[in-house]
């Protein structure tokens, strides 16, 4: 698949606190880290952040080597930047056929993980998203925190980032969502479109920034 058939948009709505984007990761900030890992497969990646973030924004992706990325005023929700991204890939010349959402807040997932998304693009898949078996026991528990029974987790899965769409699939998602708080999974299976699931990745978790700094690097270190 050729590169100038995917872009890609990291949405950073007002919401997000601003260590999410630029608290470096043993010397590389979140947001350049998911920016770098999304480079190579993608021809538009378009960083699409609220006004709080923008400057912000734009000084880390500089910082980085980064500063031909694509930074566009998205807004306030995460319905706005992804939104406003997309408006500014349709808007392209030659708009892509593909479009990865990344999350900055997941600034381990691996370019295999991305690769084995867009794989499921390429052969067929409307909408793709990653996820990972559920490992651990799981309980309900009563209004006095009583376990009250034992939830079956071969049903279960915890779902990820980057995530795949057709761009009409996209389009035809933001077009029909009603809440600022746009989910793509969410819209998705309210929609009742097909999903494809592709193996996800340990290390492509949500980390909390500043707080799980220390936890990050000692991945990052080991990795190496």
């Amino acid at each position: 698949m050729s590169p100038t058939e995917i872009a890609a948009i990291v949405p950073l709505p007002g919401t997000l606190a601003r260590a999410a984007v630029v608290t470096p990761l043993a010397g590389e900030a979140a947001l350049a880290r998911v920016v770098a890992s999304l480079a190579g497969a993608a021809q538009h990646i378009v960083v699409s952040s609220a006004d709080a973030l923008i400057d912000d924004a734009r000084e880390c992706l500089a910082a980085h080597g980064l500063s031909a990325e694509d930074v566009v005023a998205g807004g306030d929700t995460r319905m706005r930047c992804v939104a406003a991204g997309l408006e500014y890939l349709v808007g392209q010349p030659i708009p892509p056929r593909y479009v990865l959402i990344h999350d900055v807040r997941r600034p381990l997932a691996s370019a295999g993980l991305r690769d084995r998304v867009i794989e499921g693009l390429r052969t067929g898949g409307t909408a793709v998203l990653p996820a990972l078996p559920v490992t651990d026991s799981v309980k309900t528990v009563d209004e006095h925190g009583a376990i009250t029974a034992t939830v079956d987790r071969e049903a279960l899965r915890t779902m990820q980032y980057p995530r795949g769409f057709t761009l009409d699939r996209l389009a035809q998602l933001v077009a029909r969502c009603s809440s600022e708080d746009f989910d793509e999974l969410a819209e998705s299976l309210d929609a009742g479109a097909g999903l494809t699931l592709v193996d996800g990745d340990a290390d492509a978790f949500a980390a909390e920034l500043p707080r799980d700094t220390d936890y990050v690097e000692a991945i990052i270190a080991c990795r190496r």
